[in-house]
This record gives C-alpha cells, structure tokens and sequence, in this order.
C-alpha cells in the first residue's frame, strides 16, 4: 500500500506545534503504507521494542537512512527492509517541503513524544494527534488514531499460551471469506523475533473464461496480527479474528487484503469480547 509519509525529529524550539511548519525538523520520506495503522503504529511499536530509546530510534531511521526509506517495517521472509539508496533516493523533506508525502510523524527527543501531522489536501499540515512516551517507551495512546470504539478496557482472559500451530487451526476451521470466485486463503503462522505471531494468508480471485476458471489475481500478505502478550490470552485473539471474519462477510467491500493486513486491534484496544471487537471493526472500516 503506497501511502507517503516522513519520519523527522525537532532540530531546536519547544513544545506542541499545531502545524507541520511551525517548528524546524529534519527527516526522511517513507514510501509504503505510511498510514497512521501502518508507520504510524510500527513507530509505537519500535519505540516500545528498544524499551524508550528514541535516540536510538531516530539514528536508525533517519541518520543511518539519509536517502529515505521504501519501508522500514520488517515482514517474516526475505524482504525485510527496503532502504532507498543514493543512486535512487526518495523526495526531499522539509517543513517547506512536504507536497510529495500525506503524514509526517515527528520524534521531540526532549520531551518524549511524537507528533503526527496530515498533510492530505484539506488538511494542510495541521497536527493530529501526539503520544508520550514513558522512559521504558510505554505510549500515553495505544495508537495516534485510536477511534471512541477503541477506548475500551475488558477484563483479561487469561489461558495457555497460543502457539502458532493452534492459531494456525483456528484460522483453518473459519468460515470462507469470499465475494463470487475472490476468497482469502490461510497460509501458514509464524513465531516472529519478538514472539508475536505473524499470519500469512492470499487473497486470490479466478475469472470464468468460457473455458473454464482462470487465475487472475494472487495477492500476499504477512499480518502481524497477535503480539506477545496477546499470546497469553487465547480466547481474546479467537474473539478478534471471528469478529473480524464476520464483519468481512455481512460487508464483501472488505474483503481487501491490505484493509484485512491493517487491522491491529490487539495492540490498539484493550478489548476482548467479539462484540466489542466486531464494533471497532465496523468504526475502522466506516472510516477508512
């Protein structure tokens, strides 16, 4: 999904600007899925991951990748990252400069905190929102766009841990997600690095010919769909994806493998019921 965005820091000023521009900062372009679901919250995630270090976060991001990025967010498999490079860099940009990207997530390292600003038409640069980080990099939000939907907290439903074979039946045993001859097939789990499950599945879509069904369309995707500590709640991730694969089949729109690869209420929500996972579904995908 080829959403531009920038990753910067605060060169000098203080406190919080409500434009792009009201405050200097230096960065760098990223060119996939740079949507507030997807860099917007890898961001979180990193910073949470080097347990609070936003300098390390900030020279890995923009000082060891002067040219820009194509993406940044390690996926299970050979393409893990993908930097731009000086024969091939990415756009410049710049407070003055950010025509060429829709977001633009910037680190103040003194104060602990991110700033996220839309430069879509219409918004013009104007700030979002901002999260704040504890030194041990816990968020203040659990995401830059969190939704009133989200905003819930139900009590835990602790169990054995989940492995990535009992996911993997899981998602075997569900009902189709299909629209006419486009479905979504389950592939595999995987145990990532950071002991999160990551699922790869295919949205694949065949045409009749005349002849007889003819391949059309092959899309995959690996979804970092269950972080580690979700792990340790099996019946809370079982509710999210039967939440998930309910509201995909009473609305075939959704049916759309970068929508389904994006969604990330385990990490977003402290909700553990299908309901109330079904209802943050429906909000994200009026939204989107």
């Amino acid at each position: 999904m080829s959403t531009p965005a920038a990753i910067a820091v605060y060169t000098s000023g203080s406190g919080v600007p409500e434009h792009v521009s009201e405050r200097p900062w230096r960065g760098v372009e990223h060119f996939r899925n740079g949507s507030p679901t997807g860099l917007g919250q890898h961001l979180l995630n990193r910073v949470q991951q080097v347990k609070g270090d936003l300098q390390a976060v900030v020279r890995e991001l923009i000082d060891e990748a002067p040219w820009g990025w194509t993406n940044c967010m390690p996926q299970p498999g050979p393409t893990a990252v993908e930097r731009h490079t000086e024969e091939d860099p990415g756009p410049r940009v710049a407070p003055d400069e950010t025509g060429l990207v829709a977001y633009i997530y910037v680190f103040d390292l003194e104060a602990r905190r991110l700033d996220m600003f839309s430069t879509y038409v219409g918004d013009d640069g104007k700030r979002l929102s901002s999260v704040r980080f504890s030194p041990t990099g816990t968020s203040d939000l659990p995401a830059l766009d969190l939704l009133p939907e989200e905003a819930v907290i139900e009590p835990p439903l602790p169990g054995e841990e989940l492995s990535p074979q009992a996911l993997q039946d899981w998602l075997k045993g569900l009902p189709a997600m299909e629209r006419g001859s486009t479905f979504i097939d389950w592939v595999e789990t995987e145990e990532c690095p950071d002991r999160s499950l990551s699922i790869k599945f295919r949205l694949v879509a065949f045409e009749d010919d005349g002849d007889g069904d003819v391949l059309t369309r092959v899309e995959e995707q690996d979804w970092n769909a269950v972080p580690s500590s979700a792990r340790l709640e099996p019946e809370r991730v079982r509710n999210f994806i039967e939440a998930l694969v309910e509201v995909v089949r009473e609305d075939s729109r959704l049916l759309d493998s970068f929508w389904i690869a994006e969604q990330d209420s385990l990490r977003r929500s402290g909700a553990r019921q299908r309901e109330s996972f079904a209802r943050i579904l429906r909000a994200q995908a009026a939204r989107d």
